[in-house]
């Protein structure tokens, strides 16, 4: 089983993740072990996590786009956050977007005609919509602690 430590400085996450003070000034190692060898955490995967909080940061506050959005909560990054490190790591990653009814969006994209949706809420409701060819289904589903079956068999379908 591979294990990956990473030690972190964590004066910046103190500022979103107040629990953290405690630690702070320490020098902090997290330890990561994968239960699979294929998850392992590349350098592309390590960037979304990047932009993922990143599009949150920009996000949190109301009005972020100047037209009246809602604030993209703590709790649907979180979520978002899990939702991605739940993708198998075979799986293409997404691209990720805010949406201004306050969710975080993952977008599986092929071509014009070959994409998946997601939108992540707050509660961990995924509503999603495919376009795959000439048809266009769309559903939604929970997540909890494993990516969806749903998704995967859509993701399936947008690389097929």
């Amino acid at each position: 089983m591979p294990t990956i430590t990473l030690t972190r400085n964590l004066e910046s996450e103190m500022l979103h993740l107040p629990e953290l003070r405690p630690f702070v000034g320490h020098r902090v190692e997290i330890v990561v072990r994968d239960s699979e060898p294929s998850q392992e955490l590349d350098e592309a995967r390590i960037a979304l996590v990047k932009a993922l909080r990143e599009t949150w940061q920009r996000c949190q506050e109301p009005n972020w786009d100047g037209e009246g959005a809602e604030a993209i909560s703590m709790e649907t990054h979180e979520i978002a956050l899990r939702l991605l490190e739940s993708l198998p790591s075979d799986m293409p990653l997404p691209s990720i977007t805010a949406e201004p009814d306050g969710q975080l969006n993952f977008e599986w994209y092929q071509a014009p005609r070959r994409l998946l949706s997601a939108s992540i809420s707050s509660v961990g409701t995924v509503y999603w919509a495919a376009l795959i060819g000439s048809e266009d289904p769309r559903g939604s589903c929970q997540f909890v602690d494993q990516f969806p079956q749903t998704l995967l068999y859509w993701i399936g379908q947008v690389y097929g």
